[in-house]
């Protein structure tokens, strides 16, 4: 990007050039890159949109001497590239084709850059959330489990020298005892069931998501389950991540969608394919991805599937999602198209 907008610069030459990017996330540009004499001195930001003109606009409609040329990839709009003159002066017809043909041919990599800086993103959330899991294991083992059992150690030692002087006494110990290795027991139970959800090994997915359904279905809210009975052996990464999106997709339509009817879609082919509706209120305007969304995303794209929540007019939410069952080669990039053929790439909506 920084390469485009010098050549842009000097070729025309311009007095300023600027590169907006729109985040995955939001309608938001975030400025990327600038070229031209001018650099630093001119600010568009946050709304380069507003400050500037499109190419075709008549001189009297202009409020501005910035222009502004799309970057496109696959007709989708992926950011913007501003141009101010020298002595902010009119491009002439031809600069203008030439600027426009340089933004279509910029599209794809300004694609690559954003894909670049979500996958980033993504990775930095995960090193995140692997170091707080590690942080938490270690309070849990040092701070609970590791004293009890040196406590349980002392008091096995003061139950046995009991034994042969009072035995009523060590009978009376060996029941606390007793009691406080149940404890553990159910310390150490919780600890492991945060690792892995117990009901995927007890019951197995779709059994463990059908129970799920159940306990969601009250208030007048009915869950369905499309599911096969028996399903293939999967990975654990892809079960687990395919059982906590089930659930975090539920959890939203029971917290936000004053839905009646909610109904959850899996299949298996050579890769799980997740689909959860329902016939609530829908996304709200300026919607912003919150937790829950952003760790259902963040699922996904760890794994190299796609993910897509979207709200038809007045047909609730959907919420699309795919994880292939087994590695990617190197360089390869998924790809989920909804209804309006709009692409959207690895764990981005």
């Amino acid at each position: 990007m920084p390469m485009v907008a010098t050549v842009v610069a000097q070729g025309l030459p311009a007095r300023y050039v600027a590169i907006y990017l729109k985040r995955f996330d939001a309608e938001e540009l975030l400025l990327v890159a600038e070229g031209g004499a001018a650099t630093g001195e001119l600010e568009l930001s946050p709304s380069p949109s507003a400050a500037a003109r499109t190419a075709d606009d008549r001189p009297a409609t202009r409020s501005s001497n910035a222009l502004a040329f799309p970057l496109l990839y696959k007709s989708e709009t992926v950011g913007q590239l501003i141009v101010v003159m020298d002595d902010n002066r009119q491009p002439t017809s031809e600069e203008s084709r030439l600027v426009e043909a340089i933004a279509g041919g910029a599209g794809a990599a300004a694609q690559v850059v954003r894909q670049a800086h979500v996958l980033q993103l993504a990775r930095e959330r995960l090193v995140l959330a692997r170091e707080e899991e590690r942080r938490r294991l270690r309070r849990n083992l040092h701070d609970t489990i590791g004293p009890t059992l040196s406590a349980l150690s002392l008091k096995a030692g003061a139950v046995r020298n009991l034994i042969q002087e009072d035995p009523g006494a060590a009978q009376e110990g060996m029941n606390e005892l007793r009691q406080q290795i149940q404890s553990v027991i159910t310390d150490i139970r919780r600890v492991v069931y945060d690792l892995r959800p117990p009901a995927l090994d007890e019951l197995g997915i779709i059994p463990a998501i059908r129970e799920q359904a159940r306990q969601f279905s009250t208030g007048g809210l009915q869950v369905l389950v499309d599911a096969p009975d028996e399903m293939p052996a999967l990975p654990a990464a892809v079960e687990v991540a395919a059982y906590r999106i089930v659930l975090e997709a539920l959890a939203n339509v029971g917290r936000h969608a004053h839905a009646h009817q909610c109904r959850i879609f899996i299949g298996v082919e050579d890769r799980v394919n997740i689909e959860v509706t329902d016939d609530g209120i829908g996304l709200p305007v300026g919607h912003r991805a919150g937790v829950g969304i952003a760790s259902m995303r963040d699922r996904v794209s760890e794994l190299g599937g796609t993910f897509m929540i979207e709200s038809p007019p007045e047909e609730g939410t959907r919420v699309l999602a795919t994880l292939p069952l087994g590695p990617r080669p190197l360089g390869w990039v998924a790809e989920a198209r909804g209804p309006d053929d709009t692409p959207h790439v690895n764990g981005t909506a």
